[in-house]
């Protein structure tokens, strides 16, 4: 059997897949594990991208496990899922990496106690489901007055000033599109000095482009939009030797007269197109496609201030913001493809030329200040982060006690739900309940406190009824902050799947012809 595998593929197999698995699993646990809490630290990572080297100083764990997964690709599972939790929820991603490197390391004990990998499975399930019906009982209506959910997003990191938390509100109404909400209707834009409090908001959609022709007007009131995803006209004439090319065609031309009617027919067809946009009034277009010389002049004749070379994801923004649809050629244009925005005008930002449409019906661009770079990147992450939050509190307005109280309620409880089985799903479940401990006592770590002494009074605590009491800088106090019920709801249910799903992993095939890379 061994060899149908070809040399160049690494085989592992048996008991050496789950323990090679466990090892790797724990390891990125344990790099992300001092990030947790608002005592987190930052991580330093540095990679080569081709010539350059990129130094990055983080706290976020997505960038840590990106840069984990390519130098050990099992922990791809890890960094995919923890991407989804974020793509979800928004936030809780430490405390999923954490919660299953513990269920993953309790398995791995039930396993070397002779209790079979099914049974375990089975009893995850078991204990996942009582939780989540815990969870239920122990979530709260959130009062918006007295509680702001963006406190859980900033994890007292300072990136959030009242500020930048007014604007995410203020924003957050335009990242809806018909009622969708749309991530891609949210854009940054960052410079270099000021600080975070001197960020601000652009009601409308900034794009890095410069005007085709130089006199054609700064600002625009009520533009009238369109949008095109192909070349205007036809492509230039491209002239080869008689039999070359996909189309023989042959001219004749044997005076200047015929030369001239050919370049004014030629012209002719290029310019055809921009009839259509005077026909429906349309006073800008954004094409996806380079415009020659002849356009650019027909369209500042016409009075039509024009884009070209336009990025798909700028024209995707426009046409949510404005209600233009992208139509492959102005042939195809009609009344119901035309967008709208309440004006256009032209800026710099640096030397950097820009158009901006504001007065859309959905569309914000963030102006982000800070002195570094990498401070940029963490405020980005934690808008985008915001407004999913946002978005799940409106579905779910439900909250939970945070710091670790809801582990340790759900802990507590899965010692009594244990009881009621007399096989070994006893002994799982109860390992489930102390895999979930693992998070405050990460929690107590971070905060440079004893974790054995904080755990054994927070245990106290909630067997005495006090089940809002969580982990905080002092030790357990009551209701130390919240976190959006999906949130937990999400990385408990994303923890219990991964695990298991890595439980039935039998077999490890790894290729070593694929190069890796960084992505960014």
């Amino acid at each position: 059997m061994e060899n149908i595998f070809s040399q160049k593929i690494k085989r592992t197999a048996g008991k050496d897949v789950w323990q090679e698995n466990l090892r790797l699993a724990v390891f990125v646990a344990d790099k992300v594990r001092t990030n947790f809490g608002p005592n987190g630290a930052y991580k330093l990572v540095a990679y080569n991208k081709g010539p350059e080297q990129v130094v990055k100083v983080t706290k976020d764990t997505i960038t840590v496990l990106d840069e984990l997964a390519i130098q050990y690709p099992p922990t791809v599972i890890i960094s995919e899922s923890a991407k989804l939790q974020r793509e979800e929820a928004g936030d809780g991603v430490t405390g999923f990496v954490i919660f299953l490197s513990a269920l993953l390391k309790k398995a791995n004990e039930l396993i070397i106690a002779g209790i079979h990998a099914n049974t375990i499975i089975n009893g995850y399930h078991l204990a996942t489901e009582k939780s989540l019906e815990i969870l239920e009982r122990q979530a709260l209506t959130s009062n918006s007055q007295s509680i702001d959910i963006l406190d859980t997003v900033d994890c007292e990191r300072k990136l959030l000033t009242p500020n930048i938390r007014l604007i995410i509100r203020q924003a957050y109404p335009l990242a809806f599109t018909d009622g969708r909400f749309e991530r891609e209707n949210i854009r940054f834009l960052k410079k270099k000095g000021g600080n975070l409090q001197n960020s601000s908001l652009i009601r409308g959609i900034v794009i890095k482009k410069e005007k085709v022709h130089v006199n054609m007007p700064e600002h625009i009131i009520n533009p009238r939009i369109a949008i095109t995803s192909r070349k205007l006209g036809i492509n230039r004439l491209e002239v080869k030797m008689k039999g070359e090319g996909p189309a023989h065609i042959e001219l004749s031309i044997k005076t200047p007269a015929q030369i001239r009617a050919l370049h004014e027919t030629e012209n002719g067809i290029k310019t055809k197109p921009i009839d259509k946009l005077i026909q429906l009034n349309v006073n800008v277009l954004f094409c996806e496609q380079p415009l020659d010389d002849i356009q650019k002049e027909k369209l500042f004749a016409c009075g039509i201030f024009a884009l070209e070379s336009v990025d798909k994801k700028d024209s995707i923004a426009i046409s949510n913001g404005t209600g233009a649809k992208i139509a492959p050629n102005t042939n195809e244009l009609s009344e119901e493809d035309i967008g709208f925005a309440r004006d256009l005008s032209t800026g710099k930002i640096e030397l950097e030329k820009m158009v901006t449409i504001e007065g859309c019906k959905g569309g914000a661009t963030f102006m982000l200040r800070g002195t570094t770079q990498q401070t940029m990147d963490e405020l980005e992450t934690a808008i985008k982060n915001s407004f999913v939050v946002l978005k799940i509190m409106g579905d779910d307005s439900r909250v939970l006690p945070g710091g670790g109280a809801v582990e340790a309620q759900i802990a507590q409880e899965l010692k009594g739900y244990s009881l009621e089985f007399a096989g070994r799903e006893q002994i799982v479940i109860q390992a489930f309940g102390n895999a979930l401990m693992d998070v405050p006592r990460c929690l107590a770590e971070n905060y440079g406190l004893n974790p054995t002494n904080v755990i054994l009074e927070l245990g106290k605590r909630h067997a005495e009824g006090f089940c809002n009491f969580g982990v905080d800088n002092q030790g357990c106090s009551d209701m130390v902050c919240v976190e959006p019920f999906k949130v937990k709801r999400s990385a408990i249910r994303r923890a219990y799947e991964v695990s298991t799903m890595m439980l039935r992993i039998d077999e490890l095939l790894i290729s070593k012809e694929i190069p890796k890379f960084h992505k960014t």
